[in-house]
C-alpha cells in the first residue's frame, strides 16, 4: 500500500513516534451523559464550562447552545472522570479540574491546571483521591479559588483530606482536617479568608441507580466507612486551623446571601434545603413549599439580579411519578409570601425546544416528563437577567425567561454518551451502526457526521451488540438491555417505526455480540453472557434473525458464568465505574464469522480460551492453546477476536495488557503481533480488520487507558497485516476510553466509539 493515512504518524513495530495535529473528529451524536456541574466565566457573557462524570470538561462560547470538549493532553484512565471544576476569578484563563476513580479498592485522583482556558492541562497534585463517576458526582464543587487572594486554592478529596495551595495551584499542602468525603468547598465571597468545607455521610450516598449486591453499599462502592453524620467545617486562615460548625446533615452545596454575610443556605441531600442565620453555626429547615418525601437535594442558588429570589430542584428519578416534570422551585417571587418555595411552572412539551427526540422514549412519549430528571445544578447568568441554566442526565438547557421555557440546543457538542459497540454495513460505504449504554442504537450513513435513531422497545433503555444484514441494509439485529437486568435481541426491518423482541432473555443475561455468517446470508449468531444455567452461550438463527436456538457450545463444567471472572472483568477492567455492571463494558468483539467458510464461527472467553465451530455451532473445538490468558496476572484477558479478511487460516486475538496475537494456521499455533517491545503493555479494547488495495489486512487497534496497568489511551494502524505500524495523534481529544473500531466496507472510513466521549470519525486517505 503506497498511500498515507490522514493524521497518522508513520512508525514501525519497534517504536511508534508521536505526531502532531488533530485527527479524530467527534461524531454528531447529541448529548446523553450526565453533566454534573456548570460554571460561568467571571468576565465574559456567554462563556460557560460544564463538567461530566465520564467525559471531562466542555466549553460553550454561545451561552450554552453548542459545546466543544477541552480534554487536550490528558492520558490516564480517570482523567475524564471529573468530580469538580473551578475558574480563577482573577485570571479566568486559569482553570482547575479534579478527576479520579476507584479500582481494586484504591482511589486515584489528580488535580489538573490549565493556563490557557482548558486547551492544555498539566497535573499539579495527586495527593487526593476523587470519585468522578461516583455517588457524590452531582453535588457541589470541591475545588475553589479564593475570591480575595489570587494565589490561594483549596480542594477537598473523596479521600486524602483537604489541601491548600498558596501559589495558584502549583504546589499543595494537606490541612489538619480529617479524611472525610468532601461534598463542597467554598470561600465566602464577602468575608476575606473564610473557607467552608462540607462533608457527606455514609448514609447519604447516591446508589439508587446501581445494584446493591453483596457487601452492602460501601462494599459495592469499594469505599471506606466515614461515619453516619455529615459535617460543616470553617477556617478563617486559609485552612491553617479549623472549627467544626455543625454536625448531622450532609452538605452537598453551599450558597451565600449577598444581602447578609452571615446568612447561608445549603443543599443537604435527604435533609433538603437548610438555612443558617449565623454563618453556619446553627441550621433550620427551609422546606416550606418543597416536596420532602423521598427527595434528594443537591443545588441551591441565589439570583444575583433579584437577591431576594432563590432557586432549587430535587434530584428526580424516573420512578418518582408524583413529581412535576421539571421540578424547578423558586422563593422570593413578587407576591409569593415571605420565603416560601413554589413551583415555577408546571411544564409541558410546548415549553421545551431543541430537546432531542430520544427523550420521548425515556419520558413515555413526553419530553417534559424526562427533561427534569436528575437535575444536578441550577445557575443564574451573572450578566443577563432572567437567564437560567440547568444541567442533568442529558446535558445543559437554557431558559431566557426565568425558567418558564427551556431550550437545549439539541445538546450540540456534548457527545458524552457511553458507547458499547460499532458495526459497519457490509455493502454501503460510510454506513455504521453504534450502540449506547443508555439509548437504542443510532445509524450514520455519512461516516459519523450525522445520525438517526433506531427504535427502542418499551422496558429497555440501552443497546449492546449490533449487526446489519448483508442482503438488506434496512435490516438490523441488536441487543437491548432492560430494567431489572433483562435483555433481548431486537429486530428492526424495512425502515419502519418499530422494533420487535425476537429473543427475550432472562434476568442477568446480556447480548454480548451478534454476527452474520460470513458466507450464508440470513444466518446469524449471538453470544449471550451471564449465568450458564440461565442460558448463557452461543445462539443461532437460520432465518434472518427469527427464530433462535441455542447451539451446542458449552463452556467447561467449572464455569458457571460468562465471563467466568464476571465481576472482575466487568467491574474492575472494562466498565465505566466499578458498580455499574454492563454499562459500557465493551461488547460485540468476542464472536467472529469467517468470510471464507460457511458455518465457521469463533467464540472467545475472557480468561479461559477460544473455541471454533466449523459446522454452524453444532460442534466446537478449543483453539486457544498458547495464548497469554492471565499470563501477566489478572489484567491479561481476551477482549477481541477476528478472522482475517484476506487469509482463510489467519485469526486475530486481542488482549488487555498483552496486545494483539495472530494464528496463521487456524488456531494451532499463535505468535504475538503487537507490540513486540519487551515489557510494553497495550490494551486491545477495540479491533477492526479490513482489506487494503494490495490484498493485505488493514488492522486498527485501540487501547483504552486502565489504572490496573498504567496505560494511556492510544490508537494504532497497520496497512500490511501487522508488519509495520503507525500511530494516530490523539493528544487533542485526551484520554479516550476506546470501546470499538469499525472500517466501512470500502476500507476508507473509520468510526471509533468510546466510553464517555461518544464516537469519533476519521477518513483514510486515497491509496495510490
Amino acid at each position: 500500500m503506497d498511500g498515507d493515512v490522514d493524521g497518522i504518524v508513520e512508525g514501525n513495530v519497534v517504536g511508534i513516534p508521536s505526531g502532531t495535529g488533530k485527527v479524530w473528529s467527534p461524531a454528531s451524536l447529541g448529548g446523553g451523559g450526565y453533566i454534573t456541574g456548570l460554571i460561568q466565566h467571571p468576565a465574559q457573557s456567554g462563556v460557560l464550562y460544564a463538567r461530566c462524570d465520564v467525559a471531562g470538561v466542555f466549553v460553550s462560547l454561545d451561552g450554552g447552545f453548542s459545546w466543544e470538549a477541552r480534554n487536550g493532553g490528558l492520558t490516564k484512565a480517570y482523567h475524564h472522570q471529573v468530580q469538580s471544576f473551578a475558574i480563577s476569578p482573577h485570571r479566568p484563563e486559569v482553570l482547575f479540574r479534579c478527576s479520579g476513580e476507584v479500582r481494586s479498592r484504591k482511589f486515584y485522583g489528580s488535580v489538573h491546571k490549565s493556563a490557557d482556558g482548558g486547551h492544555t492541562w498539566r497535573e499539579v497534585c495527586t495527593g487526593m483521591g476523587f470519585y468522578g463517576n461516583g455517588p457524590t458526582r452531582m453535588y457541589g464543587e470541591v475545588i475553589a479559588v479564593d475570591p480575595c487572594h489570587p494565589e490561594v486554592v483549596a480542594a477537598g478529596g473523596y479521600t486524602g483530606g483537604l489541601w491548600i495551595s498558596q501559589d495558584e495551584g502549583e504546589t499543595w499542602k494537606r490541612t489538619p482536617l480529617p479524611e472525610e468525603r468532601f461534598g463542597c468547598v467554598a470561600f465566602h465571597p464577602g468575608i476575606p479568608g473564610m473557607l467552608y468545607a462540607g462533608t457527606i455521610s455514609d448514609d447519604d450516598l447516591n446508589m439508587d441507580y446501581a445494584e446493591t449486591g453483596e457487601g452492602g453499599v460501601l462494599g459495592l462502592l469499594q469505599d471506606l466507612p466515614r461515619g453516619k453524620a455529615g459535617r460543616l467545617y470553617a477556617s478563617s486562615d486559609h485552612g491553617g486551623t479549623w472549627i467544626l460548625l455543625h454536625e448531622g446533615p450532609s452538605f452537598a452545596g453551599l450558597a451565600f446571601d449577598s444581602r447578609d454575610p452571615q446568612r447561608l443556605r445549603a443543599a443537604c441531600i435527604w435533609n433538603g434545603i437548610l438555612s443558617s442565620p449565623d454563618g453556619g453555626r446553627t441550621w433550620q429547615k427551609d422546606m416550606a413549599g418543597l416536596p420532602e418525601d423521598g427527595q434528594r437535594y443537591g443545588t441551591v442558588v441565589q439570583d444575583s439580579h433579584h437577591p431576594q429570589r432563590w432557586y432549587t430542584a430535587p434530584d428526580v428519578r424516573p420512578h418518582m411519578k408524583a413529581v412535576p416534570p421539571i421540578p424547578l422551585y423558586v422563593s422570593g417571587l413578587a407576591g409569593s409570601g415571605s420565603g416560601e418555595w413554589q413551583l415555577l411552572r408546571l411544564h409541558n412539551d410546548d415549553d421545551l425546544s431543541g430537546f432531542p427526540a430520544y427523550m420521548d422514549h425515556f419520558g413515555s412519549g413526553s419530553r417534559a416528563a424526562a427533561a427534569g430528571w436528575a437535575i444536578s445544578k441550577i445557575i443564574v447568568d451573572r450578566f443577563i437577567e432572567d437567564r437560567l441554566y440547568l444541567t442533568n442526565w442529558y446535558g445543559v438547557a437554557v431558559s431566557s425567561d426565568g425558567g418558564r421555557t427551556w431550550c437545549a440546543g439539541h445538546f450540540r457538542g456534548l457527545e458524552t454518551t457511553c458507547m458499547e459497540a460499532v458495526a459497519a454495513a457490509p455493502q454501503q460505504p460510510g454506513k455504521f451502526c453504534v450502540t449506547m449504554a443508555d439509548h437504542p442504537p443510532k445509524v450514520t450513513e455519512d461516516g459519523g457526521r450525522s445520525f438517526w435513531n433506531l427504535p427502542g422497545i418499551p422496558g429497555y433503555s440501552g443497546s449492546t451488540a449490533v449487526v446489519i444484514s448483508r442482503s438488506d441494509s434496512r435490516r438490523y439485529l441488536y441487543g437491548l438491555v432492560g430494567h431489572g437486568r433483562t435483555a433481548c435481541i431486537a429486530l428492526h426491518r424495512d425502515g419502519g417505526a418499530n422494533a420487535s423482541a425476537v429473543l427475550p432473555l432472562g434476568t442477568g443475561l446480556f447480548v454480548q455480540a451478534l454476527r452474520e455468517d460470513g458466507v450464508k446470508n440470513g444466518t446469524f449468531y449471538a453470544y449471550v453472557d451471564g449465568p450458564v444455567a440461565a442460558g448463557a452461550g452461543i445462539y443461532r438463527s437460520s432465518d434472518d434473525g427469527m427464530p433462535w436456538e441455542q447451539t451446542a457450545f458449552r463452556p467447561p463444567a467449572y464455569m458457571d458464568t460468562l465471563p467466568y471472572h464476571k465481576n472482575r472483568i466487568e467491574a474492575e477492567l472494562l466498565s465505566v465505574v466499578v458498580y455499574q455492571v454492563k454499562n459500557a463494558c465493551g461488547a460485540n468483539q468476542m464472536l467472529a464469522a469467517s468470510p471464507f467458510h460457511q458455518g465457521r464461527v469463533l467464540a472467545g472467553e475472557w480468561t479461559e480460551g477460544i473455541w471454533e465451530s466449523r459446522d454452524g455451532g453444532d460442534t466446537w473445538k478449543s483453539i486457544g492453546e498458547g495464548l497469554p490468558f492471565q499470563r501477566s496476572g489478572p489484567a491479561s484477558v481476551l477482549n477481541a477476536i477476528a478472522y482475517s479478511t484476506n487469509h482463510p487460516d489467519w485469526i486475530y486475538a486481542g488482549f488487555i495488557s498483552e496486545g494483539l496475537w495472530r494464528s496463521s494456521d487456524g488456531g494451532r499455533t499463535w505468535s504475538k503481533l503487537y507490540p513486540l517491545i519487551e515489557g510494553e503493555v497495550f490494551n486491545v479494547s477495540a479491533l477492526a480488520v479490513g482489506t487494503d488495495d494490495e490484498g493485505e489486512d488493514l488492522l486498527i487497534l485501540a487501547s483504552e487507558p486502565m489504572v490496573v496497568n498504567g496505560t494511556d489511551s492510544q490508537a494504532v494502524y497497520s496497512p500490511d497485516g501487522g508488519c509495520n505500524w503507525q500511530a494516530w495523534q490523539q493528544s487533542g481529544i485526551g484520554a479516550v476510553r476506546w470501546k470499538g473500531m469499525a472500517l466501512d466496507c470500502e476500507g476508507r472510513q473509520v468510526l471509533g466509539v468510546s466510553c464517555g466521549n461518544g464516537a469519533f470519525h476519521v477518513g483514510l486517505a486515497d491509496k495510490i
